[in-house]
């Protein structure tokens, strides 16, 4: 009677353990700028109100210390930003053209390259997407006109993780000038959202990894379309 009560006990209690899962752990990039960090507070409150919790990841160059961050999370999220260094794919500045803290964009491909080495979710947004092709030796489009401060239709690819989430068409958000040259995508990468003007809208990594880029800003689409890809990615996550 006792090691029934016993056995009782101890199935009660995992799906107890079950129902209570911890929300999953995010970390997140920063800003980097003249010795400070910042960060739009619409990045956080998307994995906060989809049940996610949030650690900000400060930038440095030591692997072993980020590793340790890496063990403790479930997935990772590489926020926009301004522009990479150009040299880094083959290219010199265009005048458009205002790059990053180096510091900051060094820490963020140590970051990348480790997040993928992880195989935990990644989910990139604007300079995201444009750094998940760099540091897979993609280049970009380094200055295209029409995509600041715009609202446009993106078409995707039947098959894809941004067609389940929305379908064959959505109206996004567009802030930036940069974008995947998809002549040079990594064999790993598809893309599978574009824009009428044949702008990369997302790209989503080729096998076994959630990995996901979208040039557009998903943290700020309107709640429903937000919660769709931001839970969709935490759910990934857990």
């Amino acid at each position: 009677m006792k090691k029934i009560l016993l056995l009782t006990i101890i199935i009660a209690s995992f799906f107890y353990s079950c129902s209570k899962q911890a929300a999953p752990v995010i970390g997140m990039t920063m800003s980097y700028w003249e010795g400070k960090y910042a960060i739009n507070k619409s990045y956080v409150d998307a994995i906060r109100d989809n049940g996610g919790r949030v650690r900000l990841i400060p930038c440095t160059d030591d692997p072993e210390l980020l590793q340790k961050e890496i063990d403790e999370l479930d997935g990772i999220v590489f926020i926009g930003g301004r522009d990479y260094i150009p040299e880094w794919y083959g290219k010199k500045m265009h005048p458009t053209m205002v790059t990053m803290d180096l510091h900051r964009a060094a820490f963020d491909t140590l970051f990348m390259n480790m997040a993928f080495e992880s195989g935990k979710p990644v989910l990139g947004i604007c300079a995201g997407i444009q750094l998940m092709n760099i540091v897979t030796d993609g280049k970009l489009f380094r200055d295209i006109p029409d995509h600041r401060g715009v609202d446009h239709i993106i078409y995707t690819v039947k098959g894809s993780i941004i067609n389940d989430i929305y379908g064959d068409t959505s109206m996004v958000n567009s802030s930036h000038h940069q974008s995947v040259d998809p002549a040079f995508l990594n064999d790993h990468f598809k893309v599978t959202a574009w824009s009428a003007d044949s702008t990369v809208e997302c790209i989503e990594w080729q096998g076994d990894k959630w990995i996901v880029g979208t040039q557009f800003h998903p943290e700020r689409l309107p709640k429903a379309q937000r919660d769709k890809i931001i839970g969709t990615f935490l759910h990934e996550c857990k």
